[in-house]
């Protein structure tokens, strides 16, 4: 618990607080029921019912139990948010280390739900997400903030809350930012909504500074209890001194009215007093420390002390090392940042120098380079906050005068690197202590006791020593030394753990968690006090996390080293001493009488406040105005001017970044006639660039006041949703299950299917029936021209009929069916014409059809001498209606008539009499007769039909009688066995008639799907013979007659054409529809329709795959173009973020199943056993009763074995992944690309809900835009620009716009991020059509790997040097610079392509170049994709032949280990800047291990896995499938083309009178013509990376510094967005970017009588970094002070201007 041993007696063991309920938990073993009631004290009842009456708020010390307060609160309340109640308990707690705390107390105390919100919940990012949360949770403990922001964004309505509590509640005050206050303020709205009953808890009712002075105490704790709406109740007389601790008083401040709002004024409610009953329960958990004092020596400040020495030293470094950086540096921002670093450092040495003592700074030398600890400090050094007084304390030597090499490996271990000018100051600043503590024989040894002295430890220091020294002896004693610097908790540590006469003490350092402060993590704190807890540490140095909330064991002595600053952290901390005859110690200056006063100053303020509890003297009434917000009145999500700050910056952040760019807002202030204007400069890639907010009183209402103005415009403009947040797609998104391949898995009961059951479409004209009555019948014919290859096989002539005729495309179907040995059967339908039917010849045609379907498909059914036909109704039990029967065709005439005499004589045969004819009569065989197992039959019946053999179970075909042969011929021509014999001894059968001629018979086949393409490429054909039997004819029975081997052929090829005929006429009618929806439908085939819908499982020669990978190209780029020119103020990554919501699987599925088109899709192989037609029905029948039982067994993953279809029901039911349905869209895409073109995939988009149509005007209107960026043209060589990408362009501005890089801001806003979006889409969809079109027969597989190699930043990055295009590249960046030039010269020394994997890292700004020019230049076209695709092929003609191409070695090498089952494993470390990999690779018989390094880790890998693949093909370890380079060998390259493209060009021609200012831009800024350009009084713009020497950075203005307002208020001056910016606002500029001291502006001279006087100003600007050198400008005389001041501005900007002064160069 938070507050130690709150549940229970002080004197008791914390391992025993659950003894009472484990004695009754035994008895009742699991039904126990958690009751926290049983373990409470009486006064903590008392105060749980108090707050269940009212909102108050308990005052108590530390330990006495406040947490388990709130316990008994919730679990009295769990009535109203026990679910499935709606209502909730929110558990507020300030730190997340007190969240954690918080929330494993109430789990163990009561049986409710409990959630943990804080800094980790980044997985709750909208409302879906909260909406979970809070069905699963009853009470959610988290910290302020994330409640704050809940409410804000309305993830979390206050109404929700039956229970608030505020743990540690004194932060919340009427003046404070605080969270709990903006809670409070903005949403506890007690006249407007249901509000939450109040809890608040607390060990100090105030809080800061003054706080708790008489004037100010009464004021804060009204303010607190009118913030909460609670009443404060007072048990804290308990815990102060003994002269106190008599009155155990709880005094309970009452309002007039309760719940109701806010009393107007505090000073007219009553004061009646409520007392805890048992006052001696509460005061014996309660022990009072003895407070000592402990004075220590003054410190000497004189100039001739050694303490000014090292202040003066320390001063001259600090002054050199600005001075050398300002001449090397010539990065602004990183000369900027590294200015406050050293301003801030030195600071914390002085602190340090002062408290700690010289010797401090000698640990420089004592420590080892290889010891973690060094690693840790080393790291922390490089944060912003702390870096140079903690290294100067635990650096070590080798660190700071060794070899480089070493520091940077220690240093960028943790993922960073010195500047060398922080390590020169550091060095220089280290050899001043190490000297003066290694000098005149004094010990190097920190432990030795002779040191312990001045100067080389602080009185201090050793009156703490001391202290520790003298308490050592005590038994069981532990110790908390709270200070108020974290450097100061760290050295402290350090040093008290190698003072070997203080061994007793274990001691460790305990601070918060900072960002920088890797060491001391949560799970590091938890550790610590863990350790604490059970005796191994003894001893902490403690900052304030120390103070509050964390569940610290108690002390016997607590240290304040330093003193507390308020009155609350005295409370807080000497409520750690809570040990009977425990000590709290102060450490004091005793040549400091403020600190002596400030300790009683701090006991007399507790008195006061309790006093002041008890006896209200406030008169203070609160009525504070609200702050401004803004709210979305659709969703009501609000802003406050406060937040809007921190939302803002939340903004900038998530706009497109990269480790050279970090856009963030800028702030400048403006003194303005009715207060202070803020200008805010948002990130060049931000819609808007420039925000100006009105006239404040202050900076910081100003701050607020624009940056809330901000978040108004970006919702407006879009980039902010309706609940104000960066939109990051949509809620209920499952991208995560539909981006994952369709690989078995099991699904979980908790996981969102990956499927649906859909039923399968049957095609219409295959379901009309024709009538009973109908007499006679006509139908629709068509010949099945069977050419088999080779001609090794006879097939009898069939034909389909249908009620209707076939459609164009299905009449002249033509498909090649696959048999064994690659053996193929091309068949092609011939349309025949109309066939008639009598109504007998009909039902002779159903049963020939029912008799064959159950040969072929139910044979066992012939084994029964008895088969039935026609017992069902065929119209009710099929759902197709077409009859197969065998044909003779009519070449001349091309018609078919029906081979009846084969269709009757099959259906005359014995098994279909009833009842069934008897045996004939035995006799001896003749030349016409031959006796058989079921009869004596003629030869010619015999013969070409159907019979059974009953010894072998199997059903063959007879083709003729071998005469030659009988029962005593050799058995398979062995020449010693024959058939009798081998009957005898195979199946105990002796012959009868072994003398009759033999049978010669061939088996009956079985079924196999023939459209599976099992031919390999390129592959011959080869003649496979027919296998006979010779059988003895008594022991096989006769089945049906004329049923011969030719005709079974045929039929056996039947299913797999129907199958296709089937998939055809689906595609067909799914072309009908299209067509009849919008009219370029009609212009694709019903074949690529039908490969759209056709998936790889089927297992087809064609599949969706290819058309999916160019369709989701072109859907990609349809999409971007269309909101590019629609949303003309919107980022790339909202921007990627819109296209993603459109083109993502889930919203392709919602609209694919919205128009039906799953119905149409084909997923399952062709399985012949589950084919039906008429006379062969499903027994499946499925209905709503049925459904589940018959697909349970296929339900999810299991239906993905392509080797087994599904079980087809009577309705068609198959199960289809959400990914298929969405792939299939993609591919529809891609067939009307291929058979269409462009405005045909677009009439397919939008008719499916995918809207990527444009205007003409929008693309003129884009190009118009662009014309913003002229004024950048001084700094590009155009005419060399446009010579490299071979494109002369017609707006300028766009090829400016795409060679401007974000960090570039020197320009009024934009950068080439949005050209970059659009041209990713366009060269994706380019490249992938020069690969589809070159290489037709590529696989997709093969096709994707292609892409990859074509489509990466790293190709393109190298286009744009091979290109020299990073020459003409605008950016504000050193890093940047640096990287390119690094990576520009790998590029041009290398000596292989392969070499490059193993190069420098390559700047993802050098592949941004290319792609932001093919958008430039698809924009300056009008879209003409002729143009850029010739550009394109130039661009990357050298990656094109792919010779020496690299593909994804982690990928290949990940496969292979896969096929062979060996482990695969890629450990790394860090060594210095370099990463080191391991590739291991483990088998059974197998183990390699293979190092790499490279700067990059994802690099360091590829080239271990490159290796480790070289070395497994070497073993023999191939591949399965053929490698990529082998099959571009082999394949026919064929002429690139680019596909679909039909579109008009746009003409972007602008015409002479087309009005310039129609051409502004969404900017805050007035536009130039390119004339403009020269004539402007404004300095021109030249290139970024043309540095001065002084790296001076001016706050630069643009053609015109009129700032338009953007709410349209033209009357700047009423709006207080006056932006004629003074000269004086303007130089308070310039020395804020350069970091230089304010200017400071002198009346030097007052001439003439006072009533025409005139006043002459001086400007005085020192100029940091350069010694010695103040700029000193006089202005001429003017009449006013405030002209002459303005005037003296205005010629000390003139002068740095012009680089006047030391010559500077500036960038203008």
């Amino acid at each position: 618990m938070p507050d130690g041993d709150a549940m229970v007696d002080s004197s008791q063991p914390v391992s025993e607080v659950g003894v009472v309920g484990a004695e009754e938990s035994s008895s009742r073993a699991h039904d126990f029921v958690k009751d926290p009631r049983k373990i409470a004290r009486k006064y903590q009842l008392e105060l749980c019912k108090k707050a269940m009456e009212e909102n108050i708020i308990v005052y108590l010390g530390t330990g006495c139990g406040k947490t388990h307060i709130a316990v008994l609160l919730i679990h009295e309340l769990s009535h109203l948010i026990r679910k499935p109640q709606n209502s909730i308990c929110v558990f507020l707690a300030p730190t997340v280390a007190l969240v954690q705390q918080q929330a494993r107390v109430i789990e163990d105390s009561t049986d409710l739900k409990v959630g943990i919100f804080c800094g980790g919940s980044t997985h709750l990012k909208n409302h879906h997400d909260w909406e979970k949360e809070i069905e699963k949770y009853e009470v959610l403990v988290m910290i302020p903030q994330i409640l704050f922001r809940s409410l804000c964004h309305r993830f979390i309505k206050m109404e929700l809350i039956a229970l608030l509590i505020f743990d540690e509640c004194h932060h919340a005050q009427v003046k404070s930012n605080h969270p709990y206050a903006q809670i409070m303020k903005e949403f506890y709205k007690p006249k407007e909504m249901k509000i939450p009953r109040i809890f608040g808890m607390t060990a100090s009712p105030v809080v800061g500074k003054g706080a708790s002075n008489q004037a100010n105490l009464p004021k804060s704790i009204n303010s607190l209890e009118y913030i909460l709406d609670a009443k404060l109740v007072d048990c804290g007389a308990v815990r102060c001194t003994p002269s106190l601790a008599r009155h155990i008083e709880a005094i309970v401040v009452h309002r007039c009215t309760l719940n109701l709002g806010r009393s107007d004024n505090l000073s007219t409610e009553l004061h009646p007093v409520y007392s805890v009953e048992d006052k001696l329960d509460l005061k014996r958990f309660v022990a009072s420390p003895v407070v000592k004092v402990y004075p220590y020596g003054p410190v000497v400040n004189g100039g001739s002390s050694s303490y000014m020495i090292y202040v003066k030293k320390l001063s001259e470094i600090k002054g050199e090392c600005l001075s050398t950086l300002s001449r090397e540096r010539h990065d602004v921002q990183s000369l900027r940042n590294i200015k406050k670093q050293i301003s801030r450092l030195h600071d914390n040495f002085m602190y340090c120098l002062e408290n700690l003592g010289v010797w401090g700074a000698r640990l420089v030398s004592s420590f080892s380079i290889k010891t973690d600890f060094l690693i840790l400090i080393i790291y922390w050094f490089y944060t912003l906050i702390y870096q140079f007084s903690l290294l100067l304390f635990k650096a070590s030597d080798s660190l700071l005068s060794g070899d480089p090499s070493v520091r940077n490996e220690l240093i960028e271990a943790e993922g960073n690197s010195m500047d060398d000018s922080l390590y020169s100051f550091l060095s220089k600043a280290a050899d001043v202590f190490a000297s003066a503590c290694t000098g005149d024989g004094i010990a190097s040894e920190l432990s030795c006791i002779e040191i312990l002295k001045e100067p080389f430890f602080s009185e201090k220091l050793l009156r703490l020593i001391g202290i520790l020294s003298s308490f050592r002896q005590q038994p069981n004693m532990k110790c908390i030394v709270f200070v108020n610097r974290i450097i100061t908790a760290r050295t402290l540590s350090y040093i008290l753990q190698k003072l070997k006469f203080l061994a007793y003490w274990k001691c460790h350092f305990l601070v918060g968690v900072h960002a920088g402060l890797k060491s001391m993590s949560r799970k590091t704190m938890k550790s610590i006090l863990e350790k604490f807890r059970c005796g191994e540490l003894n001893l902490l140095i403690a900052t304030k996390v120390g103070e509050e909330g964390l569940d610290i064991q108690t002390c016997c002595l607590v240290i304040r080293f330093d003193l507390p600053e308020t009155v609350s952290s005295f409370i807080q901390s000497r409520g750690r001493a809570r040990m009977p005859q425990s000590e709290y110690a102060f450490l004091v200056d005793s040549g400091n009488q403020r600190e002596v006063e400030l300790i009683k100053d701090f006991e007399k303020d507790e008195n006061r406040m309790n006093m002041e509890i008890s006896g209200r003297t406030s008169i203070e009434s609160f009525s504070f105005s609200e702050e401004r917000q803004y709210i979305v009145e659709s969703s009501g999500a609000s802003a406050s001017a406060g937040y809007s700050i921190s939302l803002l910056h939340q903004y900038c952040s998530k706009l497109p970044h990269d480790e050279f760019y970090n856009p963030k807002p800028k702030f400048y202030y403006f003194d303005d006639l009715g207060g202070t204007v803020c200008h805010i400069i948002l990130p060049s890639n931000a819609p808007t660039h420039r925000i100006v907010g009105t006239p404040q009183s202050s900076i910081e209402a100003a701050k607020k006041d624009a940056c809330l103005k901000a978040i108004e415009e970006l919702h407006k403009l879009g980039a902010l949703n309706d609940y104000l947040l960066p939109d990051e797609g949509n809620e209920n998104e499952e991208d995560g299950e539909l981006d994952s391949s369709d690989s078995d898995g099991c699904e979980g009961e908790n996981e969102i299917p990956r499927g649906g059951r859909h039923e399968m479409l049957v095609p219409a004209i295959l379901k009309e029936s024709w009538a009973k009555s109908e007499n006679p019948v006509y139908l629709n014919s068509y010949y099945f021209q069977f050419i088999p290859d080779p001609k090794d096989r006879i097939y009898k002539d069939f034909g389909l009929f249908v009620k209707s005729p076939l459609p164009q495309e299905a009449e002249k179907m033509e498909l090649d069916l696959h048999l064994a040995r690659g053996r193929t059967v091309k068949t092609e339908f011939v349309p025949s014409g109309v066939a008639e039917f009598t109504k007998d010849e009909i039902i002779q045609a159903q049963h020939f059809q029912e008799m064959f379907l159950k040969v072929i498909l139910d044979r066992s059914k012939f084994i029964s001498d008895y088969v039935s036909l026609g017992e069902e109704d065929y119209e009710s039990n099929s759902s197709t209606f077409y009859l197969l029967l065998p044909v003779i065709f009519h070449e001349n005439a091309s018609t078919v008539t029906v081979d009846w005499k084969i269709v009757r004589t099959c259906l005359s045969s014995p098994v279909f009499r009833e009842p069934p004819s008897s045996k004939g009569t035995n006799f001896f065989p003749s030349d016409e007769h031959l006796q058989l197992d079921n009869g004596c039959c003629s030869i010619s019946d015999v013969e070409n039909s159907l019979i059974y053999a009953r010894h072998k179970d199997l059903f063959y075909f007879v083709s003729n009688v071998v005469w030659e042969k009988n029962g005593y011929s050799p058995y398979k021509d062995s020449g010693t066995t024959n058939h009798v014999e081998h009957l005898i001894k195979r199946y105990d059968i002796n012959l009868k008639y072994p003398g009759q001629p033999l049978l010669h018979a061939k088996p009956l086949f079985r079924l196999h799907n023939l459209l599976h393409n099992r031919k390999p490429e390129d592959t011959e054909s080869h003649e496979l013979d027919e296998y006979f039997y010779d059988m003895p004819p008594e022991l096989c029975q006769l089945k049906i007659r004329g049923f011969s081997k030719d005709i079974g052929s045929s039929v056996s090829l039947l299913p797999s054409i129907m199958h296709r005929l089937e998939n055809l006429l689906v595609a067909i009618e799914l072309k009908q529809v299209l067509s009849a929806s919008f009219s370029e439908g009609a212009e694709i085939s019903a074949h690529r329709v039908l490969e759209a819908l056709t998936t790889e499982k089927c297992q087809e020669r064609f599949s969706l795959e290819r058309l999916e990978i160019l369709g989701d190209v072109f859907l990609k780029f349809a999409v971007a173009r269309h909101l590019f020119l629609l949303h003309d103020t919107l980022d790339e990554g909202e921007l990627t973020r819109r296209r993603s919501n459109a083109v993502n699987n889930s919203n392709l599925l919602k609209l694919a199943t919205k128009s039906n088109l799953q119905v149409y899709i084909r997923d399952q192989p062709f399985d012949p056993c589950q084919f039906f037609a008429l006379g062969h029905r499903c027994t499946k029948i499925c209905s709503k009763e049925t459904e589940k039982k018959i697909h349970s067994k296929k339900k999810g993953h299991a239906a993905d074995d392509a080797n087994s279809g599904e079980i087809r029901c009577s309705k068609g039911h198959h199960w289809l992944h959400k990914k298929t349905i969405a792939d299939v869209v993609e591919a529809l895409v891609g067939a009307f690309i291929v058979d269409s073109g462009f405005k045909a995939a677009t009439a397919f988009l939008t008719w499916i809900g995918i809207q990527v149509k444009f205007e003409s005007s929008q693309v003129t209107n884009a190009c118009l835009a662009s014309r913003s960026y002229l004024s950048l043209t001084p700094s590009v060589d155009m005419a060399a620009l446009q010579n490299f990408l071979g494109y002369q362009f017609l707006h300028k501005g766009l090829l400016l716009q795409a060679f401007l890089h974000p960090s570039y801001t020197q320009h009024g806003g934009g950068c080439y991020q949005r050209l970059e979006f659009l041209g990713d889409a366009v060269l994706d969809y380019l490249i992938t059509s020069y690969l589809f079109s070159t290489y037709p027969k590529l696989k997709p597989g093969h096709l994707t790997d292609l892409r990859s190699v074509l489509v990466n930043n790293k190709a393109f990055a190298n286009v744009a040097v091979d290109r020299s295009l990073h020459n003409f590249l605008m950016f504000d960046s050193n890093g940047l610079s640096e990287a390119i030039n690094n990576y520009v010269k790998f590029i041009k020394t290398s000596s292989s392509a392969t070499n490059l994997i193993e190069g420098t890292k390559c700047p993802k700004a050098l592949g941004d170049l290319v792609e932001s020019c093919m958008g430039a230049i698809l924009l300056d076209s009008g879209f003409n994709l002729s143009t850029v695709w010739k550009i394109m092929l130039s661009f990357l003609q050298p990656v094109m032949s792919f010779s020496g191409m690299q593909l994804n070695p982690i990928r290949e090498l990940q496969e292979v280990c896969q096929y062979y089952d060996l482990n695969l494993q890629f450990p790394a470390r860090k060594k210095g800047t370099t990463f080191l990999v391991e590739g291991k690779v483990t088998g059974r018989d197998l183990q390699l291990c293979i190092a790499a390094s490279n700067p990059n880790k994802k690099a360091a890998i590829r080239i271990a896995s490159q290796k480790l693949f070289a070395e497994l093909k070497a073993k023999g370890y191939t591949p399965k499938s053929k490698p990529l380079e082998e099959f571009l060998k082999s394949s026919c390259k064929m002429e690139a083309r680019l596909i679909g493209f039909d579109e008009t060009p746009i003409d972007v021609v602008v015409p002479d009178d087309y009005g310039f200012e129609s051409c502004r831009s969404n900017g805050d800024f007035d536009i130039c013509s390119d004339s403009d350009v020269s004539d402007s009084s404004s300095p021109s713009i030249t290139p970024v990376n043309r540095w001065s020497s002084l790296a001076f950075k001016e706050v630069r203005r643009q053609p015109s510094e009129t700032i338009s307002d953007p709410s349209g208020d033209t009357d700047s001056e009423a709006s207080g967005g006056s932006a004629n910016k003074s000269a004086r606002s303007h130089l308070y500029e310039i020395c804020a970017a350069n970091c230089w001291k304010p200017p400071l502006f002198e009346c030097c001279e007052e001439e003439g009588p006072s009533h025409l006087k005139s006043f002459t100003f001086k400007a005085i600007v020192e100029i940091e970094g350069a010694p010695n050198i103040v700029l000193e400008c006089f202005g001429e005389p003017k009449t006013k002070k405030k002209a002459a001041a303005e005037h003296a501005a205005e010629g000390a900007i003139w002068l740095l201007g012009t680089g006047r002064l030391l010559d500077l160069e500036l960038l203008t």
